[in-house]
């Protein structure tokens, strides 16, 4: 695909800045921006790609790009990303805070004033509290006894609204919402969580179909809680609060209109007296409105990513645990193209971001390795991300994620499905199309599944369904006229009519990326820069900080999907440091990486330190072995966490440590700077030259020192 790049933007190529100059479909001529740097470099459009994926390019965009593309973010993103990290959960709070205060505005159950707020305040603060408890919880279960992480104290309605009301004029970027201090008082509900829970549970599970008055249901209720309060008495517990009948009857009608619509009427009928129609999103260039989704395909696969799957006996593969699959699909609503795509086998907020890294970057290797003839080259930076309000989208690590890649993220209203109605859409099209085709299918209900032998027919497998979708993707959907574009546009064709006519803006850099995307370890800088997982990793800012701040750590981020080189946080800036020796590890993943570990700790069980060469060695084995796979390591989702990163480097990588020489290798042919210079000796002594004295060594009566202190 091709960028147009305006003059203001800036170029780093190989740690040099640098302009665009000139630029036609084929070609880019980049000027050095200091005289006398050099001469102009001339890069094909394919050359570019190659070094759009390496560390060698940093594209910085100019105030001109933004200004093309009106509404996109500016100083809230940058301000979001500079802030100190307790300023940063602040902020993030206060987002959420906010989106759950449009949620209930979007209900028609408050208007924007204080007096409003104060009414309803009591179900907003419930509402948000209840979601808040299990916002930044993880995924996995939770021990017995463990302790919960300390919530923040809600706002005031006033100072809500206020907040409310700054986010809305900066087009939701919750950069804006970084405070210069924290203050707030928390509001009491009432009554006790469990009693508020009691009355929330028995008045759902009593409004029906016979649509019984409310005045009736607060009364049951009230006679539930005495029943209750009497059986906690004889057991010694501690009583519920008992609230008057009025009391009961508001929280009846806090409750969310469409939720009651829904118990007294049925789904058709309240989808149909709360639908919403505004003709359509009006989107103008693509990227400018991406909606990401999860979906539980409608198929049952092997659970399965091993490279020995061909070689296991079958009777073994029988045992082998299957079940459904997750799906994460990202889409772009003006052009109808999926910008992204992966299997995973549940959601969690790790693969939801690993979505975003396939968003910003080419995917037409991953499309020929899964078998597809098409390309897949639709990406770039998009400008707003619209999700649901799902664990893995409402993480901060999500958030902080798409803000530091500069787009915007925006909740739209729960349990109104229109509002994403192209993913949803999509998951749909995939359940009508190509689920029907594959073995093992579920169905949506059994009602319509039947005695279909689900479990019986199970035989695809994780890189079976991936490739099966990728096919789909590429040469079935991307190719075929879709009757939701002008004209009955295939979605190729439409996203190439927009570029040419827009533009788009250009990917961020793999520094920037890798900042947004990746794992954070923390490590403290020694002689040869950071070590991890047995790699060296060393920059010119880092050296300065070591010999100011010797001893201090830093937070550093690794990409898994190229460990050539991690960010490093120095005084609020992140900096490139490449591996040291790091050419054979360029664009090397994780898990590759790990195969060569493996390969050496079977090899060298007894060593703790090992020497380049060996490394290498196992690197180009490794890389042979994975051509001959064609691994489709990018689209089948790895399902790599912090938690195992950690426990791969202080496990696996331990102790192992490669040697590098301290001094730089000394070749005639390939010298890496200047000209070697070799001293000459006289082949006799010079009777006229003066006598010198000569320099014994050190005898180890001084203490022997060094350079370096």
């Amino acid at each position: 695909m091709i960028f147009n790049y305006e003059p203001t933007d800036t170029f780093l190529i190989y740690g040099e800045a640098h302009w665009c100059s000139y630029q036609n479909d084929t070609l880019c001529i980049f000027e050095p921006k200091e005289k006398g740097a050099g001469p102009p470099k001339t890069f094909s459009r394919k050359e570019i790609g190659f070094l759009r994926g390496s560390n060698h390019w940093r594209y910085v965009p100019g105030p001109r790009t933004y200004e093309r593309l009106k509404k996109a973010a500016k100083s809230g993103s940058k301000a979001l990303q500079d802030a100190h990290p307790e300023d940063q959960d602040a902020a993030l709070f206060a987002y959420m805070e906010c989106m759950n205060l449009e949620a209930f505005r979007n209900a028609g159950a408050i208007s924007l004033t204080v007096k409003s707020l104060k009414s309803k305040w009591n179900e907003i603060v419930g509402a948000f509290l209840e979601q808040e408890a299990t916002r930044n919880l993880g995924n996995g279960p939770r021990r017995g006894g463990s302790k919960l992480p300390e919530q923040r104290k809600p706002h005031a309605a006033s100072t809500l609204l206020k907040l409310y009301r700054r986010l809305r004029q900066s087009n939701y970027d919750p950069g804006v919402l970084v405070p210069h201090y924290r203050t707030g008082k928390e509001r009491s509900l009432g009554f006790c969580d469990q009693t508020e829970d009691f009355i929330r549970r028995f008045v759902k599970a009593s409004i029906n179909r016979e649509d019984p008055y409310a005045n009736a249901i607060a009364k049951d209720t009230r006679d539930a809680i005495f029943a209750e309060n009497e059986r906690r008495s004889k057991n010694g517990e501690k009583l519920l609060g008992v609230p008057s009948v009025r009391t009961i009857e508001r929280r009846i009608e806090w409750l969310d209109p469409f939720e009651v619509a829904v118990l007294r009427h049925g789904i058709d009928k309240a989808r149909m007296d709360h639908a919403v129609s505004s003709g359509g999103l009006d989107l103008l260039y693509p990227l400018e409105r991406v909606e990401i989704d999860e979906w539980e395909g409608d198929v049952r696969v092997k659970f399965k990513q091993l490279g020995i799957w061909d070689s296991l006996p079958q009777d073994i593969r029988n045992d082998v645990p299957d079940g459904r699959k997750w799906i994460y699909v990202a889409i772009d609503c003006a052009t109808r193209c999926i910008l992204a795509m992966s299997v995973c086998s549940q959601p969690n907020s790790d693969a939801a971001r690993r979505i975003l890294g396939q968003i910003v970057k080419d995917k037409t290797d991953l499309a020929r390795l899964a078998g597809a003839e098409g390309t897949w080259d639709f990406f770039g930076t998009p400008h707003l991300i619209c999700t649901d309000t799902g664990s893995a989208f409402r993480s901060n690590m999500f958030i902080l994620a798409v803000n530091t890649l500069g787009s915007i993220i925006l909740f739209p209203p729960v349990k109104i499905p229109e509002l994403r109605s192209r993913v949803e859409r999509l998951f749909g099209t995939m359940a009508r199309i190509i689920m029907p085709l594959l073995p093992g299918r579920t169905f949506s209900n059994p009602m319509a599944r039947g005695d279909y032998p689900s479990e019986e027919r199970t035989v695809l497998t994780d890189n079976d369904l991936t490739r099966i979708l990728t096919i789909w993707v590429v040469d079935h959907y991307h190719q075929q006229p879709h009757r939701g574009l002008p004209g009955a546009q295939s979605p190729a064709s439409r996203w190439k009519e927009l570029v040419d006519k827009y533009d788009v803006t250009e990917p961020p850099d793999l520094n920037t990326r890798r900042v947004a995307l990746g794992y954070e370890f923390v490590r403290t800088p020694s002689k040869q820069g950071v070590v991890l997982f047995s790699n060296h990793y060393d920059c010119k800012e880092l050296m300065k900080y070591r010999q100011i701040h010797k001893g201090k750590p830093v937070r550093i981020r690794i990409d898994p999907d190229n460990i050539g080189a991690v960010s490093v946080e120095i005084d609020r800036v992140w900096y490139q440091a490449n591996a040291l020796n790091g050419e054979e590890i360029e664009g090397l993943s994780m898990d590759h990486w790990t195969r060569v570990v493996r390969e050496l700790r079977q090899r060298n069980s007894a060593e703790a330190e090992l020497t380049l060469p060996q490394r290498n060695r196992a690197i180009q084995k490794v890389r042979k072995i994975v051509d001959d796979a064609r691994d489709l390591g990018g689209l089948v989702d790895p399902e790599y966490t912090a938690e195992r990163l950690d426990y791969l480097a202080n496990n696996l990588c331990a102790r192992l440590i490669f040697n590098h020489p301290d001094t730089p290798p000394m070749s005639g042919e390939d010298v890496p700077f200047g000209r070697k210079i070799e001293p000459i000796y006289p082949t006799e002594p010079d009777i006229h030259s003066p006598v010198t004295e000569q320099i014994q060594p050190n005898s180890g009566d001084e203490e022997e020192w060094k350079l370096e202190e």
